[in-house]
């Protein structure tokens, strides 16, 4: 496990310890201008140079609040600092931190705040003194480990005024419930909701399981970080991330503004060919129209008789019309082997008696036209 030294601030004073070394040191209040000198024997004494520090502050001297934002709620974080001042009982400077689970009916959000007085002289006198700091947490954060991330648990915090309960979904602090007196393992459970409770200092026989298990492991430390900006070391790693993030992003859209081009100008060529070569397309698609009609009128004559002379036929019926008599339309039906004419005529009388001739004439229709009989004749072929 890395190494990391751990000041622990609570009323009776301050705990410098270093859990991979399982090497502590408790002293009372001193003034702050001697932190750094007690915390720098501390780590020459155990030959800890150059491990970061973590201050834990005692849940006492903390602030806790529960609270619930709409489920529209635009900016969570401004919101909560705007309700920061009716939250907390301070009136000086203030160190806050939440943590925000999303919910149906809204936004879970738990809140810590202390006052800045309280514990940022330490800090900032740990800072000054060349040491890195990794953050400023509730005492409870210790216990939250990759030992309890899939389960649902809950902490008895017996140290201090006042106990208290905390309660836990893998690594995500749900609610903290004070405990007025020191209540029993099954009121506990009961109070919690929680089949896994562990105490800061279990005794055998309580029930509770103890935390000193969770101590083994390192912290997983995601929220309620109280450390004041001025004081946390820049993240490089996040940075590069994000920068080489930025960077494949632009040359992401980059490759697709290039393909973009490209695509655009080869539709603008493709579409410049097209309107040089539509016309021509449009007369071949008429020219095949025209193609296909005529192909369509050589079978179907074809399909009437193979060896009828129509061209004579035609001859024949042109020389022996009446006068003041012409075709207008001319249709040959293989159904009836017969020959549809169409056209005027001044005599249909003898128009009838003439086509009569060339085989069986009957009268399909006449109507008026320009003056003149417009006649539908067929003639069944002899």
């Amino acid at each position: 496990m890395k190494g990391f030294v751990e000041i622990f601030l609570h009323d009776e004073g301050i705990r410098i310890s270093a859990p991979a070394r399982s090497s502590e040191e408790l002293f009372l209040p001193t003034p702050v201008s001697d932190l750094n000198n007690r915390l720098a024997r501390f780590v020459q004494k155990n030959g800890l140079r150059g491990l970061p520090v973590i201050f834990y502050i005692a849940e006492d001297l903390l602030s806790f609040k529960k609270l619930q934002l709409p489920p529209k709620t635009a900016n969570v974080k401004e919101a909560v600092t705007y309700q920061l001042s009716m939250l907390v009982p301070y009136n000086d400077e203030i160190l806050h931190s939440f943590s925000s689970i999303r919910q149906k009916d809204g936004y879970d959000i738990s809140l810590y705040a202390v006052e800045a007085e309280k514990v940022e002289p330490f800090v900032e006198e740990v800072f000054e003194a060349g040491f890195e700091i990794i953050g400023l947490y509730p005492e409870s954060q210790r216990y939250v480990t990759g030992a309890v991330k899939k389960e649902d648990w809950a902490l008895f915090l017996s140290s201090g005024r006042i106990s208290k309960v905390l309660v836990f979904s893998g690594n995500r602090l749900i609610d903290r419930l004070p405990c007025y007196h020191e209540p029993e393992y099954d009121a506990v459970q009961k109070l919690c909701n929680r089949e896994i409770v562990y105490q800061s200092e279990a005794m055998e026989g309580e029930g509770f399981l103890s935390g000193t298990k969770l101590l083994a492991e390192r912290p997983v430390l995601k929220e309620f970080n109280l450390l004041p900006a001025t004081y946390k070391k820049p993240d490089y790693m996040r940075n590069f991330l994000v920068a080489l993030c930025i960077l494949n992003c632009i040359a992401l859209l980059a490759v697709v503004g290039i393909k973009e081009y490209k695509i655009q100008q080869t539709l603008t060529h493709l579409h410049a060919e097209v309107g040089q070569r539509l016309p021509g397309i449009k007369e071949i698609e008429t020219l095949r129209i025209k193609e296909k009609k005529l192909q369509t009128s050589l079978q179907y004559i074809e399909s009437i008789e193979a060896n009828f002379d129509i061209l004579g036929f035609l001859d024949e019926v042109t020389e022996g019309l009446p006068e003041n008599s012409y075709l207008d339309q001319i249709r040959m039906e293989k159904k009836g082997n017969s020959i549809q004419l169409q056209g005027y005529t001044e005599d249909l009388g003898e128009l009838t008696e003439k086509l009569g001739e060339y085989g069986s004439a009957k009268l399909k229709s006449t109507r008026k036209r320009q003056n003149k009989t417009y006649f539908h004749v067929e003639i069944g072929l002899k």
